[in-house]
């Protein structure tokens, strides 16, 4: 309501596995469940194996058949070889250098 733009924007609350197909949408905004706590205290984040029985390729595919313009939320524990197997997956001739934010709160990577 702040900026005026709510007439513009549709939530959609539900099974997105089982809505996916029958949307589209200017932009996506990815936030799946990182499989409890637990994901903090790993090594390494896993996206097929670690969201609670989800597999985090498929999510990042059935959100690029909605739209080309995908954001994905995820944790910082993530491996960057499946960052860059991720942004592939949206941009098949990505070859290029990566970039990815990292923010960092009382000295702590968040």
């Amino acid at each position: 309501r702040i900026y005026g733009v709510a007439d513009r924007i549709d939530f959609v609350h539900g099974d997105f596995t089982s809505l996916a197909g029958a949307m589209r949408a200017d932009v996506v905004f990815l936030s799946p469940p990182w499989g409890g706590p637990e994901y903090s205290t790993r090594t390494e984040f896993d996206v097929r194996t670690m969201m609670g029985g989800l597999d985090g390729v498929n999510l990042l595919r059935l959100a690029l058949d909605i739209s080309p313009d995908v954001a994905y939320y995820l944790p910082r524990n993530v491996p960057r070889g499946q960052l860059k197997e991720l942004a592939q997956l949206q941009h098949p001739s990505f070859h290029e250098t990566l970039e990815s934010e990292r923010c960092v709160l009382n000295g702590r990577w968040k």
